[in-house]
């Protein structure tokens, strides 16, 4: 999330950014994306927390936890 900015406005953001992103070639790499996004966006919320963003996103901290590993989020996260 860029400075002073949203959760909201960061989603709009992101959402744009994938829509005119003519890297992505297909539904499940755009899903893919968005999600990374939405994870680093919710760790960094709530400082690193994984139990609080975990519950922002809805999915259970173990999911969660592997998806930060899948993704390679860890080192994204201030």
């Amino acid at each position: 999330m860029q400075k002073d900015e949203t959760e909201q406005d960061a989603l709009w953001r992101i959402s744009g950014e994938l829509q005119y992103n003519t890297s992505i070639d297909n539904l499940p790499e755009a899903i893919s994306t968005l999600e990374q996004s939405n994870i680093v966006i919710a760790l960094e919320k709530y400082q690193g927390n994984q139990t609080k963003a975990a519950m922002d996103l809805g999915i259970g901290r173990t999911n969660l936890i592997a998806k930060i590993k899948k993704y390679g989020i860890a080192n994204q996260v201030a």
